[in-house]
């Protein structure tokens, strides 16, 4: 408290924390320019970001002196641009009419590629960039030491507020792009040319990425995947101030710079933790942020919704048990033929296709997207973990509650998150899982902190007249892994079969015409958020059996994307297409990782083919072509592909 109190130190402070808001500014200004006027949630931000930071330390080895390293801040920001108008114009433009969740997947593909990119060129290695000597040193104001290069930093960044603020408001382009944020579908009927404002607005947002990373790269060191953690403190900043308002990334910058700074001053253990609880509280208070306004949201049905007609009614599965039998027999035998790591490969994908068929059910059935799955898988695994290691309790009893627990914190949060639609309910649901992460990352009493926790031990299950069974080896876990995975997805399949699961899609398709008919759309929600949660929790809980050991990276949001991915691969208007997305993911990280170092890039360039290609994933082109041919045949057209056939 007496440090608190010395004003050299509050001076120090205070300038590090107008430093570090000068850096979100710049990038956060560019997310929510983009976003405003393109309406994308660019998850590539990060990278673009990382990009200016490569190319400001390639080109500040080939000058010297202080002009010189002044004009090379400049050039990488248009080098990014450069990147920008390449991406919107070859891959953007192409799925503009589809729907978000499409658009965050291909924006999602380009991290990979961009980051594994930038390895090839760059190299693996942390780089430290270097300053000119008189931007190195540092000078005294009111006693405390501050480096003359944080002085820069606060002189660009509000030169770059009051640039942005002269385009927008004193301009032409400005205030066509103003106008085209306010209403697209005005400003396109008024003769614009959307085309070529979509490309200079999203090379402008790649303008102020990059030139924040090549501004911030002399004091933090850059390397590959550098910039996944700004990306999300860009969203907090940007949902905080108002989605598309660029007065709302001022506000929500300083307000998250000071806020880390009193963090690691008070709370040092939990100072992660307060920015997503800001965040959860501004969104519950006010979704649309506080400087930004409601948005318009659409039902599902209003959208670009060809690949719903390739939905299989899953009443055909219940007509034909033998094609839902099938796969689990075709299963039971992969441990007679297949060796250990093949077990091991198949238990690791059973487990991915339960929370993806689970996750289906709330954004394919419900038509909620939900970024914060990964907390309630989280949650199952580290209740398994806990009472194995800490209470003493077998692996059937533990994972039994598995389940109950995070049912409970999906209990908590859907409460809170089915109040808001669309990009509001996927922030929050992202805020709420950030939330848990940095909890059970910093808590080192209870969870274990990052180290997580290690061997955790499977004991001997007792079955009534057979005994003791050993589920510790990769076989037994095989086995004891399919009969829950099995009875599980029955579950699922019946709970989507069932009139509960026809009303959930009833508010997918429209929830207001679904409210006026008398339905409790938030009850509803709700519960079937809770479900999901639950089914997600007894994932988490196999996983941690599976493993014997658990770390925070299964709370991660990166984790909280697989499910996502595995059911846009798939279908996500299939039943089965989470599960075939799962497969398909894990087979291609496995082999990926195997095969070559460049698995990220690799995978990237799949995702982005399956995104412009096979919008309907991979079993809704199978269906596609499928239902075409039998047609033409006339043969089992109406049990087996068509949707009206029930």
């Amino acid at each position: 408290m007496a440090a608190s109190l010395d004003i050299s130190f509050l001076t120090v402070q205070v300038l590090s924390a107008l430093r570090q808001a000068a850096f979100l500014f710049l990038i956060s200004s560019g997310l929510t320019l983009v976003f405003g006027v393109l309406n994308i949630l660019n998850f590539a931000h990060g990278s673009l970001y990382m990009l200016g930071a490569y190319f400001i330390y390639y080109l500040a080895t080939q000058v010297a002196g202080v002009g010189g390293f002044l004009a090379v801040l400049v050039a990488a920001p248009l080098g990014v641009a450069l990147v920008g108008a390449v991406i919107e114009t070859g891959l953007l433009r192409r799925i503009y009419r589809q729907e978000e969740i499409y658009q965050l997947l291909l924006t999602y593909a380009l991290v990979l590629v961009i980051d594994d990119v930038a390895k090839i060129v760059f190299g693996p290695e942390f780089k430290s960039i270097p300053k000119p000597d008189v931007l190195s040193g540092s000078f005294t104001v009111f006693g405390g030491t501050v480096p003359v290069y944080t002085i820069l930093v606060l002189l660009f960044a509000p030169a770059v507020a009051m640039g942005l603020w002269y385009v927008l408001y004193r301009t032409k382009t400005g205030k066509i792009i103003r106008a085209t944020s306010s209403d697209r579908e005005m400003a396109d009927a008024l003769g614009i040319n959307m085309a070529a404002l979509f490309t200079l607005v999203f090379a402008f947002g790649a303008v102020l990425a990059g030139f924040g990373g090549a501004l911030a790269g002399p004091v933090r060191t850059v390397f590959p995947g550098v910039g996944h953690e700004v990306i999300i403190e860009s969203f907090v900043v940007v949902v905080i101030g108002g989605l598309g308002n660029l007065w709302g990334a001022l506000v929500g910058s300083l307000l998250i710079g000071f806020l880390e700074t009193i963090g690691i001053i008070l709370v040092p253990e939990f100072e992660m933790s307060l920015i997503y609880l800001l965040m959860v509280v501004v969104l519950i208070v006010r979704p649309w942020g506080l400087f930004g306004r409601p948005l318009k949201i659409r039902a599902l049905s209003e959208k670009n919704f060809a690949m719903e007609s390739q939905e299989i009614s899953t009443v055909h599965f219940s007509v034909r048990p033998l094609f839902r039998l099938l796969p689990f027999a075709l299963l039971i035998l992969v441990p007679l033929f297949a060796g250990r790591f093949y077990q091991y490969l198949t238990t690791q994908i059973m487990v991915a296709a339960l929370m993806a068929i689970a996750f289906n059910l709330l954004l394919g059935t419900t038509g909620l997207l939900s970024f914060g799955q990964a907390a309630f898988f989280g949650v199952g695994a580290y209740t398994v973990a806990l009472l194995c290691t800490k209470g003493g309790f077998g692996p059937v009893p533990a994972l039994l509650l598995s389940p109950f627990f995070a049912a409970a914190v999906a209990a908590v949060v859907g409460f809170f998150c089915v109040r808001l639609s669309g990009v509001h309910f996927a922030m929050l649901t992202l805020a709420f899982g950030q939330l848990v992460f940095t909890i059970v990352f910093k808590w080192y009493g209870f969870t274990g902190g990052d180290n997580g926790i290690q061997g955790i031990p499977v004991r001997p299950i007792a079955v009534p007249g057979v005994g003791a069974v050993d589920i510790g080896s990769t076989q037994a876990m095989f086995w004891f892994v399919l009969v829950v995975f099995a009875l599980s997805v029955e579950v699922v399949r019946r709970i989507r079969s069932s009139p509960y699961g026809s009303t959930l899609r009833a508010i997918r398709e429209n929830p207001q015409r679904a409210e006026y008919l008398g339905i409790n759309v938030k009850l509803y929600q709700w519960s079937a958020f809770v479900v999901v949660g639950a089914i997600t929790g007894l994932a988490g809980g196999l996983y941690a059996l599976m493993e014997k050991s658990i770390t925070p990276d299964i709370i991660h949001w990166t984790k909280s994307a697989e499910p996502v991915l595995m059911t846009i691969i798939g279908g996500i208007y299939t039943f089965v297409g989470p599960a075939v997305g799962a497969f398909v993911y894990i087979v291609l990280n496995s082999y990926l990782v195997a095969w070559t170092e460049k698995w990220a890039l690799v995978l990237g360039i799949v995702l982005l083919t399956l995104v412009l290609c096979l919008p309907g994933g991979v079993v809704g082109f199978v269906n596609e072509k499928a239902r075409g041919a039998f047609e033409k045949m006339r043969v089992i057209r109406r049990w087996a592909f068509s949707k009206s056939g029930a």
